[in-house]
């Protein structure tokens, strides 16, 4: 039996429909290809504006550091905007300016201690001045201490007429108030005093008995008083009214006894001398 080798017949359509399909999936490759180029370049333009910008930044910071570069120069302390020159400087200006400080301080010193030392020597000057005219020294005869001028008397007599005499010299009778004087007249009379002699002083109480008086009539302060060991005694009851200094059984010690106002005996006179203190010495 021969068999016959069919062929099977080609639809037309059915090829061309394919042709087309062939023809459309290339339009779509060539089109999605045009797509893709098209992507592809915007991307490599983008990336070539980044690169750019990029390049432009890089640019402005190498511009910065050279800028920065410049403005460092050579010695400068990165850490300090103050170079060690500027320091230097101002480490001088400063022990300058304390230096001129010091400076002035000490001439003003100096002056001043110059201008108390002129004023000082002008103060001498009318110190002196004043103690030629306003502190003359007592009288011959009399001796000046503090605020007072003393006489002692040669002679020899009663109590009133012992306070006459020193009225006629323009004084009085003594009158002790500061233990100062009393130990000024005790050095003096223990000088003076020859075999026990006694010297008349101010105090008396002829006018009340036991009420002691000084000259100017001003009582005695009993804390102020330099009696000897139990004086007064009244003698055994004479008339034992006024007051006079005398040696004590110690021959170291001046004190006061009382007496009989007749007798005839030294005295010590005072007056004021008349001075001003605050300009004598």
């Amino acid at each position: 039996m021969r068999f016959t080798k069919s062929v099977p017949r080609v639809n037309a359509a059915l090829v061309d429909d394919n042709i087309y399909d062939d023809v459309m999936v290339s339009k779509q490759q060539d089109n999605v290809s045009s797509v893709a180029d098209d992507v592809y370049d915007d991307v490599m333009v983008s990336k070539q504006d980044k690169v750019s910008s990029l390049a432009d930044n890089n640019s402005a910071e190498d511009q910065l550091s050279k800028q920065k570069a410049n403005l460092q120069q050579p010695g400068w302390d990165r850490k300090s905007k103050v170079s060690p020159e500027h320091a230097v400087l101002l480490v001088l200006i400063t022990l300058l300016v304390v230096t001129v400080f010091a400076l002035s301080i000490t001439v003003f010193y100096l002056m001043k201690n110059e201008r108390c030392q002129t004023l000082k020597e002008d103060l001498e000057s009318l110190k002196m001045m004043a103690l030629d005219e306003t502190c003359p020294k007592c009288e011959a005869g009399w001796e000046r201490y503090r605020e007072s001028c003393y006489f002692f008397s040669t002679n020899k007599s009663s109590w009133t007429d012992s306070r006459r005499s020193c009225t006629d010299l323009g004084s009085d009778l003594v009158k002790i108030d500061s233990r100062e004087e009393q130990m000024f007249l005790e050095i003096r009379l223990k000088e003076t005093i020859e075999n026990n002699e006694t010297f008349w002083i101010g105090l008396t109480d002829s006018k009340t008995e036991g009420s002691w008086l000084w000259p100017d009539s001003s009582p005695l302060n009993t804390s102020l008083s330099f009696w000897a060991p139990g004086q007064p005694d009244a003698l055994g009851g004479a008339e034992v009214d006024c007051v006079c200094m005398m040696k004590t059984e110690n021959p170291d010690e001046v004190r006061w006894f009382d007496g009989r106002c007749d007798d005839d005996l030294r005295s010590v006179c005072e007056k004021d001398s008349k001075i001003q203190l605050r300009f004598c010495v």
